[in-house]
């Protein structure tokens, strides 16, 4: 409800309506997706993996909309892969 009481949300919704990516991403791209997830319904991870297939798509177990409260050490772990960062 906060996010859609914000000054700016309807104006942002409204962009984003007609938006869509075009081109192919020139940097390493991880679409992880929380599987339950109730803004952003795990059911539209298969449109991101027809939008998107050179990136790597990556299900986020029992993660809601923000996973990084869900389970901190995953989303780490799949930022680190990502970037090819490894803890030193």
């Amino acid at each position: 409800r906060a996010l859609r009481q914000a000054r700016a949300f309807r104006a942002v919704a409204r962009a984003g309506r007609g938006y869509a990516f075009a081109g192919a991403p020139t940097v390493p791209v991880t679409v992880a997706w929380g599987t339950r997830d109730r803004i952003l319904p795990y059911r539209q991870a298969a449109l991101a993996r027809t939008r998107l297939p050179a990136a790597r798509h990556l299900d986020l177990p029992g993660c809601g909309h923000v996973p990084m409260h869900d389970d901190p050490d995953l989303v780490t772990s799949v930022i680190l892969d990502t970037t090819g960062v490894r803890p030193g």
